[in-house]
């Protein structure tokens, strides 16, 4: 009996020893020794990864600016009457890709100058702010639409017949065109509009333009 309590005393300790050589060669098998110039490689590569992503997104943002010839239409109500009225006029534009190829924004100044028809005359500049969306059909050529708020400042008088509009009118603006791709920073195209005022109280009720513009991207 002592001979055999001896032997099962000897096999716990034996065991017990035993056990942790058995977990720590476990461990072993699984752990990959890392050096200190290993550690800062590993983390540059990391750092380099997400500054080239970063740098990749601010490529995709285009800026362009653009020139253009527009002709408008607007519909003018006075003095009990609806006055429709032609006008030509010189466009600038300037905006930026969202971070896309395919969405844009895009600021647009217009002015008209003065028209004279007899003892009429009517001014008008107009100020877009739009978000549009682009994209490609075939060959050179692209579509655009885009919607946003305009800003029109008319003003309309005619002595003889007692009108003198001159109106401030927040509008709803619409667009649509074609462009053509003629060089990798450089198209052609046209624009087409149309305007509504989200004001009553104006005489400057609604507007149809179209535009030839040259823009150039950067």
């Amino acid at each position: 009996m002592n001979i055999s309590k001896t032997i099962q005393l000897l096999l716990i300790a034996v065991s017990l020893f035993a056990a942790p050589t058995l977990v720590q060669a476990a461990a072993d098998k699984d752990y990959e020794e890392v050096s200190y110039d290993d550690l800062l490689n590993e983390l540059s590569a990391k750092k380099k990864s997400l500054t080239q992503k970063e740098n990749n997104s601010f490529d995709t943002v285009r800026l362009h600016a653009g020139i253009g010839y527009v002709n408008s239409f607007s519909n003018i109500a006075t003095q009990k009457q609806n006055f429709n009225r032609h006008a030509t006029g010189i466009q600038l534009s300037l905006g930026m890709d969202l971070f896309s190829p395919n969405w844009y924004s895009e600021g647009v100044f217009r002015n008209y100058g003065l028209t004279s028809s007899g003892s009429e005359e009517l001014s008008l500049r107009e100020f877009d702010l739009k978000l549009g969306y682009t994209n490609k059909l075939e060959s050179i050529w692209s579509y655009s639409i885009s919607s946003g708020l305009s800003n029109r400042f008319l003003r309309f008088t005619d002595p003889t017949r007692n009108i003198d509009v001159d109106d401030t009118t927040p509008s709803l603006v619409v667009s649509t065109g074609f462009n053509a791709q003629v060089h990798k920073n450089l198209s052609l195209g046209a624009e087409f509009s149309g305007r509504t005022a989200i004001v009553n109280r104006t005489a400057d009720k609604n507007s149809f333009d179209f535009a030839f513009r040259l823009t150039t991207s950067l």
